[in-house]
């Protein structure tokens, strides 16, 4: 191409792949407006008379403004998508806080009719309450028979129990709406305290529990309290204490004075009452709780609820309208119970005049108005002396209730029939009866340690106790909770309040049954010893022989299953269930664990062997599952069952 003469020269372009595009003559120049980011190959060519020069190529990069980057695109989504989580998140909370505002509202609308409901009630029980305690008090101050004294007085105090629940529920309205007024006046608080231990000392005796009292060598402390009030913060803690607090235990109150410099309201210059137990204490998670109305605690070892729930839900009132403050924390060192802390002002600084009594000018030692000393006695000296009773027949009875009054109640009914010993609860129980079985079990259902269920499920799995019948008391009237008591195996289930005479009954027609069924299975009712019979065995005895032979030839492999006896014995696993249930009362597993258990005993007896080899020889390849099976069946560990053997 000759440049000479650019006139004849025709210029070609491309951008990329397309076409040529030809430039009118004379015209060398081209412009590209608003191309969109991206890499573009432009071409270019000239053409003279018809002959074409070589095609240059030039790339060209046009990066998009920084808005328009991939970086800027990823930002946004990732904007795009934080907004929307966010939303979601925030429409979440809102549904959720709604929800608990609505379940808020729920719970006290459910608090507020559980309330109203128990006062209503309350109010109603007030009246026939009277009318026993009024006629009540009336003999125990007329009649001098000592028998009876002792129940008048047990009358009295579970009436007084009853009304001291209502007096509850009645201030907790008060509370409620606003209508509990204090009247402060300043009391002699040691003995003050002191008085109120008095209450407890009866109780502090029967259960063997030390309770003391504490107070620094101080003589007398003046407090400003509502006595009337004040008196039930400190039996509702030491009745809660005594509950849970098992015998040989100890309860303490400690009495002390301090300052708080970290605070100018009136608990800067404080009294502080400590109440310390050494009993089964309150879990970490419980312990913010405790103090809600009808918050009951639950036992860690049987989920049962103890308790009405309202005690401390009141004690934490009171103490807040005394202008203090309570709290629960365990004991220090690690020691075992809890310990509840009541700060109260010092002075009456932070009172104003309608608060405060007026006539008030000395302290006032204040004495309780619900004590079981206040209990008015017969004009005669009527002393208490434990007699002992002699039954009347050798039949032994064990009672398991956690309620002292009730224990005393139903031993005293029947001593003069048989002999009864008691336990606090189902393990204390269970241990007794491994030890000793007696002839018939009473049980309540609600207990700590082991519930009266539990206990009625483990003395009728046993093969050496399943025998022994087992009446259990409980205060639950539904239908459902009946069947459930029945379907444990009780052989009969009451509800309380109890008929005694009905009870007594009950007990004598079960101990009548089992020694006639005794007779029966002994010969001793039709004197068939006498007699000379053919010896047959029965298709059931066949059945039972050929299953023994399976297992006592695979007694030492622990992988003998129910399908294994099944298919060598030649029948269906099923059947086997329901003939070994239907003859041995029990099922198939425990049929072959409890023949392992008696072989076990058998080879301890002869004290050849050591106790993993007797494990191993009777299918129990873990020693520690061996001895737990061996305790639950014989009640005593393999070790000491061949050290008892070995003494004898």
């Amino acid at each position: 191409v000759e440049l000479n003469s650019p006139e004849r020269l025709t210029y070609y372009y491309a951008m990329n792949e397309s076409d040529w595009i030809i430039l009118p003559k004379g015209n060398h120049q081209v412009s590209f407006h608003n191309l969109p980011p991206d890499t573009y190959h432009f071409r270019i060519k000239a053409q003279d008379n018809k002959v074409d020069s070589e095609i240059e190529e030039i790339t060209i990069h046009i990066r998009p403004a920084w808005w328009a980057s991939w970086w800027a695109k990823s930002l946004y989504v990732v904007l795009a998508l934080a907004i929307i989580v966010g939303i979601i998140l925030q429409i979440r909370h809102r549904y959720l806080m709604h929800q608990q505002m609505l379940q808020h509202i729920h719970a006290e609308q459910l608090n507020e009719s559980k309330l109203q409901f128990f006062v209503n009630i309350s109010h109603e029980i007030r009246t026939p309450m009277s009318l026993i305690i009024s006629p009540l008090q009336k003999l125990m101050v007329s009649d001098a028979d000592a028998t009876r004294q002792k129940s008048y007085r047990t009358i009295y105090r579970n009436a007084e129990r009853i009304l001291r629940l209502i007096n509850q529920l009645m201030d907790i309205r008060k509370i409620d709406k606003g209508q509990m007024v204090l009247t402060f006046r300043p009391v002699e608080i040691i003995g003050f305290i002191s008085d109120l231990c008095e209450t407890f000392a009866q109780q502090a005796a029967q259960k063997n529990i030390d309770l003391h009292f504490h107070h620094e060598d101080m003589e007398q402390l003046e407090l400003w309290v509502d006595p009337a009030n004040f008196d039930k913060i400190i039996l509702n803690i030491l009745s809660n204490a005594f509950k849970f607090t098992p015998d040989q235990g100890k309860v303490d109150i400690y009495l002390q004075t301090g300052e708080d410099d970290s605070t100018s309201s009136p608990l800067h210059r404080y009294a502080e009452i400590i109440i310390a137990d050494s009993g089964i204490g309150i879990a970490e998670k419980e312990r913010e709780h405790i103090f809600e109305r009808f918050y009951q605690i639950k036992n860690s070892l049987n989920n049962s609820n103890v308790g009405t729930g309202i005690g401390l839900h009141l004690t934490r009132s009171l103490v807040e309208l005394h202008h203090g403050s309570i709290r629960v924390d365990s004991n220090p060192d690690g020691a075992p119970g809890t310990r509840f802390i009541v700060r109260l002002p010092m002075g009456n600084e932070h009172l104003n005049a309608e608060e405060m009594n007026a006539d008030s000018a000395s302290p006032t030692l204040y004495r309780p108005t619900t004590t079981t000393s206040d209990i008015p006695l017969a004009p005669t000296d009527i002393e208490e002396k434990e007699e002992k009773i002699r039954a009347k027949t050798k039949y032994r009875i064990l009672l398991v209730d956690d309620e002292e009054e009730i224990r005393r109640y139903v031993s005293e009914e029947l001593g003069t029939q048989y002999h009864v010993s008691t336990c606090a609860n189902g393990k204390e129980a269970l241990d007794a009866i491994l030890k000793r079985t007696p002839d018939l079990v009473i049980s309540d259902v609600m207990m700590d340690e082991m519930d009266g269920l539990t206990l009625c499920r483990k003395i009728k799995q046993n093969i050496h106790l399943n025998h022994l019948p087992v009446i259990l008391l409980t205060a639950k009237t539904r239908e459902e909770d009946n069947i459930e008591g029945l379907e444990t195996g009780a052989d009969a289930y009451l509800t309380k309040p109890f008929n005694i005479e009905l009870l007594k009954t009950s007990i004598d027609n079960l101990i009548r049954s089992r020694e006639q069924l005794k007779n029966t299975f002994s010969g001793r009712q039709h004197q068939d010893d006498k007699v000379e019979k053919i010896e047959a065995a029965s298709p059931d005895d066949k059945l039972l022989e050929r299953i023994m032979r399976v297992i006592n030839q695979h007694l030492s492999d622990p992988n003998l299953t129910v399908e294994q006896i099944a298919d060598e014995v030649g029948i269906s696993r099923v059947h086997l269930h329901r003939k070994l249930k239907e003859l041995t009362n029990q099922s198939t597993r425990d049929f072959i664990r409890n023949t392992r258990l008696k072989q076990a005993a058998a080879l301890l007896s002869e004290k050849r062997y050591a106790i993993g080899e007797v494990a191993a020889l009777t299918g129990f390849p873990n020693a520690d599952n061996f001895s737990t099976a061996f305790k639950n069946l014989y009640g005593v560990s393999p070790k000491k069952y061949m050290e008892e053997k070995l003494g004898s």
